[in-house]
């Protein structure tokens, strides 16, 4: 039990302000002491922080550094910026002024009368935070001696050193009446140890069951590639390529007036999608739809910049999706394009060879051999988590929707990983043998984490 905070502004329980009686502050200050138990009707509340000293102040903003060095947070300048204000503010002893509108106005850019009603980003910011600490001390900081914390129903900061001690023991003195009452919860109390005993078992064994599951969830590498995605907040883009992909040459039908037919709006090549990226389409719906994730479909036509700032995405396609060509045009495996009909993708760290290429000149019955880009990284222009699914042609989108799809595929993927991918951005080039008109299975070539 935390101590009871009188007057306190940042005096929560279990994520809501409480606030003692009157009657009760009456008590403590006519007593000087501090109650070991207090009637149901009473709130407790966690006694705030002391002012830290100057030492440990710069030992906090030294593990801030670390923090947000760290891969769970070194590519999301937003939710740094928020971490770093709140815990600077809580240094300072400014904390009292730490609310969601000011947060808001402060870092996000707000005006100063926005509806915090309907715009949440603030709050979505620090649910983020604290599930990115969380991950961040299970991981890389496993063993800080300093923990930063946000607890739920607050915005103030709150500091763990591993050299802290416990609260104080609180002692009251007992009554005659308290001695003959706590004589009977003694008896009671040994009637009920059988049943404890029990319930105990039945928590430990429940927590073996649960323990183990959730290791083998944690180890499962669908698990490690698409938990940034799954774990946001929101809706899931779907952002499907088109034949108008890369071109740019057709009018909007919406832009004429209404005065394209039917039959043309139908014949649109940005209404058109190839069948196998459809097949792609289909499938990563279905997985997320076994996720519980929930999702939405546009074409790389209708997608737009403000749909790629607000959620997560999955961009499928290459070279007919102009969003993935925007996306991978500064990474290290990038997409060339010499000649009309020749796709290559280029490894800047040996950008001579043209060994991952495809011949769109060629018969299709031809082709043998096709490549893909599989990224996913948080975009560093809209903050937010991106999949590519992304092959030179078809072929190697169907044989790249496959692998990130497939445990198998993933596995192969997780042995030659570094430690803690999942948390990291990251760029896998693929192939894929190509048999009259088939896809294979999808093969590893290169990989980049960081």
């Amino acid at each position: 039990m935390g101590g009871i905070a009188l007057g306190s502004p940042n005096c929560w329980t279990d994520g809501d302000p409480c606030r003692l009686s009157s009657g009760t502050q009456s008590v403590l200050s006519m007593t000087g002491q501090r109650l070991t138990a207090l009637p149901a009707a009473l709130r407790v509340c966690e006694t705030p922080f002391p002012p830290l000293t100057e030492e440990k102040q710069n030992a906090v903003r030294e593990q801030l550094d670390r923090v947000l060095a760290s891969p769970v947070f070194r590519n999301s300048k937003r939710y740094a910026a928020v971490l770093r204000y709140v815990v600077e503010r809580t240094l300072d002893g400014t904390d009292a002024q730490l609310k969601e509108r000011t947060i808001g106005i402060e870092v996000f850019g707000r005006v100063p009368d926005y509806d915090t009603a309907t715009d949440h980003a603030v709050r979505s910011a620090i649910a983020e935070i604290r599930k990115r600490l969380a991950q961040y001390y299970q991981e890389d900081g496993i063993d800080a001696e300093l923990r930063i914390e946000l607890q739920r129903g607050s915005y103030v900061a709150q500091f763990r050193f591993a050299t802290d001690d416990p609260p104080p023991p609180i002692a009251v003195p007992f009554e005659p009446e308290d001695v003959k009452q706590e004589a009977r919860e003694k008896v009671e109390d040994s009637r009920a140890r059988p049943r404890l005993k029990w319930t105990v078992s039945l928590a430990l064994a429940l927590g073996a069951v649960v323990a183990v599951a959730w290791m083998k969830w944690a180890n499962d590498p669908l698990e490690k590639f698409w938990g940034p995605v799954l774990s946001s907040n929101g809706q899931v883009l779907l952002c499907v390529g088109n034949l108008a992909g890369g071109r740019n040459t057709q009018i909007d039908p919406l832009s004429t007036g209404g005065s394209t037919s039917l039959k043309d709006f139908h014949s649109l090549e940005s209404q058109t999608v190839h069948i196998d990226d459809a097949v792609t389409l289909a499938r990563i719906a279905g997985f997320m739809q076994a996720r519980r994730k929930a999702f939405r479909v546009a074409s790389q036509s209708q997608a737009t910049y403000t749909d790629l700032q607000g959620s997560p995405a999955v961009l499928i396609g290459l070279m007919n999706n102009d969003w993935t060509e925007r996306l991978v045009k500064d990474l290290r495996f990038s997409v060339a394009h010499p000649t009309q009909d020749l796709l290559i993708i280029r490894d800047r760290e040996n950008p001579s060879s043209s060994e991952w290429a495809i011949d769109y000149a060629q018969p299709y019955l031809k082709v043998t051999k096709d490549y893909a880009l599989v990224v996913r990284v948080t975009d560093p222009k809209t903050d937010q988590m991106v999949v590519t699914i992304a092959g030179l042609s078809v072929f190697g989108t169907l044989a790249a929707g496959e692998f990130v799809t497939n445990k198998e595929g993933l596995r192969r993927l997780d042995d030659i990983a570094p430690r803690g991918w999942k948390h990291k951005n990251m760029e896998i080039v693929l192939s894929t043998d190509v048999i009259r008109g088939e896809a294979g299975h999808p093969v590893i070539l290169a990989t980049r984490f960081w």
